[in-house]
C-alpha cells in the first residue's frame, strides 16, 4: 500500500508524494504517524532559507507515532507509542561518546539535513531514534513532546532554583516550552513579545505577566514587577535582545542564548557588564535524547501541561493550507500539528482547524 509524504525537491518546490514504504531492516522499525509539528526550520527549508537544508528530502522532524512493524534485532513492541529523536551524529567524536549528539560536528537532523523526515503516513527509522512514551502522553500531547524537550534542555543548561525570576524574550513555541519547564521548577516568569496575540498562550503557560513594550519602557515595566531577574531566556538573540539581557540581569545572572543561529550570526556583548556582575552566557542547541525522556516524564506526572502550545491541526494532505496559515497568520499560532487523514478528529489534539 502506498503512503503519503511531503517531499521537498528544492526551494519552493514541494509535492504530496505517494509511494511504497520500505520494510524495516535490521535494527529498524516502521512507525505510523500520529502527529507531527511544523517548525520554523521546516518553513525555512521549504523556502530555501535554511543553511543546513538537504534536497530532496521528506520534510519534518517533530514526530510522534506508533510502531507498526519491527525488523530483526529490535526490542520495541508493535503498537508501542514513540517519539522520534531526530538527531544523529558520527558516533565517534567526544560529543557523541558523551551523549551530546547535538554538539557533534557531523550532526544531522531528520527532515532538514537528513532526508529521512517524518511528514509521512508511515516511515522507517532506526529503533535507537525512538523514545518510548505512554499511551496517555501520546493521546494528550503527541508531537508536543518535542518542543517541550527543547525547554527541558534549556532549563537544565541554565540551572534554576525555586524562587528564581526569569524573563523570556520571544514567546513562540520554544519560549513557551521553556516557560512551562521553568515554572515546573518553581521559577517566576515574565514574557515579552512584539505580538499582542501571544499574551493568551503566555499566561496559559504560567507567565506572571506579559508585555509588548521595548527599550526603557520595558525595563521600567520589569522593575515595577520584580527586584531582580536571574535568567533571561532569549529566543531572538538580536543586538537589542542581548543588550536588554545584560542590562536587566542581577549579579550572578545567566543569559541563555537559545535562538537558532544563522550563518554569520554575531552578538556584541558588553564585557564590562559581564565582568562587573559576573554574568554567565550559556548557549543552547536543540536537545539530547534524555531531554525527550524527561519531557515525557513531566507530562506523564502532570507537572506540565503542554496543551497551550497547540493552536491548530491539519491533515497531512492539506500541508499547503497549513503553511499558508502559518505564513499569513503566524502571530496567532504557537504549534501547528499535522496528522493522517484517518486520525483527523479522533481526539481533542487532532481536531481539525
Amino acid at each position: 500500500m502506498s503512503v503519503l509524504s511531503i517531499r521537498v525537491d528544492g526551494p519552493n518546490d514541494y509535492r504530496l508524494d505517494r509511494g511504497d514504504v520500505a520494510e524495516p531492516g535490521e535494527g529498524e522499525v516502521l512507525v505510523a504517524l500520529d502527529s507531527a509539528g511544523i517548525c520554523g526550520g521546516d518553513l525555512s527549508h521549504l523556502r530555501g532559507r535554511n543553511a543546513v537544508a538537504a534536497y530532496p528530502t521528506v520534510l519534518g522532524h517533530e514526530c510522534a507515532g506508533r510502531v507498526l512493524r519491527v525488523g530483526p534485532g529490535t526490542s520495541l513492541a508493535v503498537g508501542q507509542p514513540v517519539m522520534v529523536y531526530p538527531t544523529t551524529g558520527c558516533g565517534r567524536c567526544r560529543a557523541c561518546l558523551d551523549g551530546r549528539i547535538n554538539n557533534c560536528p557531523s550532526i544531522r537532523v531528520f527532515g532538514l539535513s537528513d532526508p529521512r523526515g517524518c511528514f509521512s503516513e508511515e516511515f522507517v527509522v532506526p529503533e535507537t531514534q525512538c523514545v518510548p512514551v505512554s499511551d496517555a502522553v501520546l493521546d494528550r500531547f503527541g508531537a508536543l513532546v518535542e518542543p517541550l524537550a527543547v525547554g527541558v534542555h534549556v532549563v537544565r543548561r541554565g540551572g534554576v532554583s525555586a524562587g528564581d525570576t526569569a524573563l523570556v524574550v520571544g514567546t513562540g513555541a520554544i519560549g513557551l516550552a521553556t516557560t512551562l519547564v521553568a515554572r515546573s521548577r518553581g521559577v517566576r516568569v515574565f514574557g515579552v513579545d512584539r505580538y499582542t496575540e501571544r499574551e493568551r498562550p503566555a499566561l496559559a503557560c504560567g507567565m506572571s505577566d506579559f508585555t509588548t513594550d521595548s527599550g526603557d519602557v520595558l525595563e521600567g515595566w520589569l522593575r515595577d514587577r520584580t527586584e531582580s531577574v536571574d535568567l533571561v531566556y532569549d529566543t531572538v538573540c538580536s543586538p537589542e535582545s542581548a543588550r536588554l539581557a545584560l542590562r536587566v540581569l542581577a549579579p550572578g545572572g545567566r543569559y541563555m542564548a537559545i535562538a537558532s543561529a544563522k550563518p554569520g550570526h554575531e552578538l556584541t556583548l558588553d564585557y564590562s557588564a559581564l565582568y562587573a556582575r559576573e554574568l554567565s552566557v550559556v548557549a543552547c542547541r536543540n536537545y539530547v535524547r534524555q531531554d525527550f525522556v524527561d519531557a515525557a516524564g513531566l507530562l506523564e506526572s502532570g507537572k506540565v501541561d503542554a496543551s497551550p502550545l497547540h493552536t491548530a491541526t491539519f491533515p497531512l494532505d492539506e500541508f499547503g493550507r497549513a503553511v499558508e496559515e502559518l505564513e499569513s497568520n503566524g502571530s496567532r499560532h504557537v504549534k501547528v500539528l499535522l496528522t493522517s487523514r484517518k486520525l483527523l478528529g479522533t481526539r481533542a489534539l487532532l481536531r481539525g482547524e
